[in-house]
């Protein structure tokens, strides 16, 4: 026997064993999706999950290959009307979603040429430029990743009607110029909507169309999604409604239009989103059309960030985790007015799963036990998994501290929500592992208590569900990320602290209503006892003008309004009340002092009070001026 035989019945060997085994395990795959198999996990499921939470409709939708395999809807998109859920008829939004199908658009781009992740943003924008950080500039590569250090956007993000729509560029250019980025690009990530949201303003820089006329051309039409679009399709007869669930019955939420599409604006019929899952499982393609190369898929694919070289991170437009088994898995979720989406992809056996609802759950979502019952069925997640081993950490004392989470933006309206929604994390040792108590970013909105166990340096795993936080430290006090999440730090010094900036808040807000009260009620008594008219005076008219401004602060100021953007009699009119109190506290600081010089026998504790609540009032109009709660902001 020659060499070459001996090598070609070698290669048939290794292939019948080796092969085999690759075709054992992608038919074990397709054997656990069929739809029998789905149908008995799934039905049961959902039809306790709705039952229990209130939610009105769902449609799932699972493909395999180049194939739905699954594809059924549950409960009603109108529940007026009892209008069923129909994956292959029902228009649902699906929220953040949108953002993996803007990184493939920029990818279009790149293979084009037009666009290239590594160049300044600022390269491609023709109408306003993005300020600098330190003379850093900011990339697509960053947008995409999360990473650009942009300062939180939570202000006039979308409109109430079609017509009061900013245009993304206009808005794009108001926040810039009133929230300049806050930190480093590359550095850190913070999921970011006006990042996303500028990504794709930049593919309309660069087409020189709208996003909609190119995601139609270029995405859409060769997916075969006719339902797909970004502009508003509130009164499309198909278009599911949404609802939450109050006082024992449903109650229909307003649709809202978003500034930045790019971001969030997505309507789609689910069986058509799957199209664009097949399209990222089969290297861009989807029939005889692709919408991407090879590379494009793997690059979007890939790790392009993470925050510790142990974790998975993320790729563009999508998150990057791997299931117990090991399995690397690609998501991302959205959430919009009520609606709630989630795609889960599977690549090892080109699988993809789409849940959406019409309304949020408690607890868990809905869209997280859906897809995990599903994966659950692949062969390698029926295995026992291993568990976790905890790898030694020299020093988990180290840890050991308090932790301070406040969301919000640095600048412009809304900075007071980093305290006014502050909260506290313990991080407590057992000497083999961390246990963290708090109201976790992703939790169930109540305090919970987790037990971590060492992974790295720095990295810990929850010992239940699989996730990382990681501690550390550079030139500054320690910090705590929730990987694929948010990053918080240690407690800052007593005065800066959530509970105090609160307690200042309200504590002196309080007082003003009491003074309020009793000048109010001395008023009245001086009438019923029908002596001399007696008006409230300067100290009750400070106290007044503060009253009125903090409860219409508080009730309106913090409410959803702030998402649409104040009215001009909110934000120029009524939000400069304090300065109408600073100015009354001038008058009774001159006044007094008047006074006490034509009558230096005046009552002594009288003059030092009043100087006392002058003083006051400067202070507080300071702190609210600081906090950007004014009409004119320190930030």
């Amino acid at each position: 026997m020659n060499l070459k035989s001996v090598v070609s019945i070698s290669v048939m060997v290794w292939m019948s064993i080796f092969g085999g085994v690759s075709a054992a395990q992608a038919a074990s795959g397709d054997d656990a999706m069929t739809q029998e198999r789905l149908e008995a996990t799934l039905t049961p499921l959902l039809s306790g999950i709705m039952k229990a939470d209130h939610i009105p409709g769902t449609a799932v939708v699972v493909t395999k290959d180049n194939r739905i395999v699954f594809s059924k809807g549950y409960g009603y998109a109108d529940m007026e009307k009892q209008i069923p859920v129909n994956p292959a008829q029902t228009v649902m939004r699906i929220g953040s979603l949108t953002k993996s199908i803007t990184a493939a658009a920029a990818m279009q781009l790149q293979e084009q040429g037009k666009l290239s992740m590594d160049k300044n943003i600022n390269t491609y924008l023709t109408s306003f430029k993005v300020p600098l950080y330190k003379n850093h500039p900011i990339t697509l590569h960053q947008l995409l990743t999360h990473t650009a250090g942009l300062d939180e956007a939570i202000y006039h993000l979308a409109a109430q009607s079609p017509d009061k729509v900013i245009p993304a560029g206009s808005f794009l250019r108001q926040y810039l110029d009133k929230q300049p980025p806050v930190r480093e690009p590359g550095t850190e990530y913070a999921y970011s909507n006006a990042g996303v949201g500028l990504a794709s303003f930049l593919i309309e820089q660069v087409t020189g169309g709208t996003l909609e006329t190119y995601m139609k051309h270029s995405l859409f039409d060769p997916l075969q999604m006719p339902s797909a679009s970004l502009l508003h399709q509130e009164n499309d007869r198909n278009m599911a409604k949404s609802y939450q669930y109050q006082k024992g019955k449903y109650q229909e939420i307003p649709y809202s239009y978003l500034n930045l599409p790019g971001a969030g604006a997505l309507s789609v019929i689910p069986d058509e989103w799957a199209h664009y899952m097949m399209a990222l499982l089969n290297e861009g393609g989807y029939r005889e059309q692709h919408i991407l190369k090879r590379t494009s898929i793997n690059e979007m694919q890939a790790r392009q960030f993470t925050e510790h070289p142990d974790v998975e991170g993320v790729g563009y437009g999508l998150f990057r985790n791997r299931l117990k088994s090991g399995l690397l898995s690609l998501s991302h979720t959205g959430d919009i007015d009520g609606y709630s989406a989630k795609m889960e992809l599977i690549p090892k056996y080109r699988l993809g799963i789409f849940v959406v609802s019409n309304a949020v759950s408690s607890g868990k979502p809905l869209r997280d036990q859906v897809t995990d019952a599903i994966v659950r069925l692949l062969p390698e997640e029926q295995k026992q998994a291993a568990p976790i081993v905890s790898t030694p950490s020299p020093d988990l004392e180290q840890y050991v501290r308090t932790y301070t989470i406040g969301l919000g933006p640095q600048h412009g309206w809304g900075k007071w929500f980093r305290w006014l929604g502050g909260r506290n994390f313990e991080v407590q040792s057992t000497g083999k592992s961390l246990l963290v108590n708090g109201v976790f970013p992703e939790g169930t909105g109540s305090e919970q208590t987790k037990t971590y166990i060492p992974a790295g340096t720095g990295l810990f795993r929850d010992k239940d569900s699989g996730d990382f936080i990681w501690f550390h430290r550079q030139h500054g006090p320690w910090k705590l990320t929730f990987i694929q999440g948010v990053t918080i730090k240690e407690e800052p010094p007593f005065v800066q602290q959530p509970s105090t900036l609160l307690a200042v808040y309200a504590g002196v807000g309080l007082l003003w209503i009491f003074i309020t009260i009793i000048a109010l009620a001395r008023s009245l008594l001086r009438l019923m006892l029908r002596k001399r008219p007696h008006g409230p005076g300067h100290v009750g008219c400070i106290a007044a003008v503060f009253s009125v401004f903090l409860i219409g602060q508080f009730l309106y100021g913090n409410s959803q309004v702030m998402t649409f953007g104040y009215p001009a009699w909110y934000a120029w009119g009524f939000s400069s009340l304090p300065f109408l109190a600073s100015a009354a506290a001038i008058a009774l600081a001159v006044r007094t002092a008047s006074l006490h010089r034509s009558n230096p026998a005046q009552h002594r504790l009288v003059m030092y009070g009043r100087y006392l609540l002058a003083l006051m009032s400067f202070g507080y109009t300071f702190f609210l001026f600081y906090w950007n709660m004014l009409s004119i902001h320190f930030s």
